[in-house]
């Protein structure tokens, strides 16, 4: 079997980055064309070809020395021109299967992405449980391009917060009363993401965001998680908290404190008595009195979780929501037991799990 090898054509649009990536991952040759640049301008590509633009009467036949040269199966064409140009050429019987042009047409490619961002606005908007729950004081639901901007974001951010969580944060958002967030446990900021982005646009409080990002600082995670634990030193966790920030850059609600969660526990008081939270590089966001909503996602070992509960809780306003992350873990029972001993607890009268997070409402 021939091994493919890919043409990608122009070189010098943004589409092609990711296709790089993807195809070199999978082991396939990459080889970048231009009419444009001079060189591959630092693409990772294994050679590249300079060609004429599609126009010139010459384009034809320097393609066709580039493909036999090369020894090329694929061509990806990211421009809609290039991509018409070159699937007219195989409708010609002397270029009929001389090479596979991928699929679809840019336009529609295009939509296909943004596509899946509509169809999950439709569902965020339709959601019932929210409905259920809050009945007459349920907020509004946001405009379509909201969710649909949401999503789009979100799944543009590393991390492991999935989309049926992002649905359920949809729905609690709606059902919060007034008051700051608390996320303990940030990482890139994908959840820290659609909490500002929820908080600000239903006009519910400020997100302060609480995580160490040093290595230093980072503690095991129990015996069952060994694989996780023996990673941690490899971590660079600098370049984890640079993504954070160009996350959550773009919200203006939202702050940070780089610490455990107990030393950020000291510091968000003493933030309280002063009203604001100032945070380097993000600036400054207003406290209330109280917490709408906390998010438990740091260490997930037993005594952990229970400390984070401990230490935040108290915050929580009544109708708050408590959300505990990894509530089924495979490397762990820290969260479960904790969670089991909250659903337990009189101070919680209604609880749900949505993926692998158990929210819970402050009675």
């Amino acid at each position: 079997m021939t091994a493919d090898r890919l043409l990608i054509f122009p070189l010098d649009l943004d589409e092609a980055e990711p296709v790089i990536r993807i195809a070199t991952a999978l082991g396939i040759e990459v080889i970048g064309a231009s009419s444009a640049m001079a060189g591959p301008g630092g693409r990772a590509v294994e050679d590249f070809i300079r060609l004429p633009f599609v126009t010139d009467p010459a384009f034809n036949d320097a393609l066709r020395c580039a493909i036999n040269d090369h020894g090329i199966t694929v061509v990806f064409a990211p421009h809609q021109g290039v991509w018409r140009h070159l699937d007219t050429l195989l409708q010609q019987d002397s270029w009929r299967g001389r090479f596979r042009l991928c699929q679809p047409e840019p336009f529609t490619a295009t939509w296909q992405l943004f596509a899946a961002h509509e169809e999950w606005t439709s569902i965020a908007r339709d959601d019932r449980a929210a409905r259920r729950i809050g009945g007459d004081g349920l907020r509004p639901s946001l405009p379509p391009a909201s969710y649909a901007a949401l999503h789009r974001q979100f799944l543009g951010t590393p991390g492991q917060c999935d989309e049926k969580k992002l649905l359920a944060l949809c729905d609690i958002a709606r059902l919060l009363p007034n008051g700051d967030m608390v996320e303990v446990g940030c990482l890139y900021g994908r959840s820290s993401l659609a909490l500002g982005f929820l908080a600000s646009r239903h006009g519910i409080g400020s997100l302060i965001c609480i995580d160490p990002w040093n290595v230093d600082k980072v503690t095991d995670q129990g015996s069952q998680a060994a694989l996780l634990n023996a990673d941690q030193p490899h971590i660079d966790y600098g370049q984890i908290f640079a993504i954070f920030l160009s996350t959550v850059a773009m919200l203006e609600n939202v702050g940070y404190i780089r610490a455990t969660s107990a030393a950020a526990h000291v510091a968000y008081v003493a933030a309280l008595q002063a009203g604001r939270l100032d945070s380097p590089g993000l600036g400054s966001i207003p406290l209330s009195r109280q917490l709408s909503l906390v998010h438990i996602d740091g260490n997930h070992r037993y005594d952990h979780v229970q400390q984070d509960v401990a230490l935040w809780s108290p915050h929580l306003a009544r109708g708050g929501w408590l959300l505990l992350d990894d509530y089924v873990w495979a490397f762990g029972d820290g969260p479960q037991r904790v969670g089991d001993e909250l659903l337990a607890s009189p101070n919680y009268d209604l609880a749900f799990v949505s993926g692998d997070t158990l929210f819970l409402r402050r009675a």
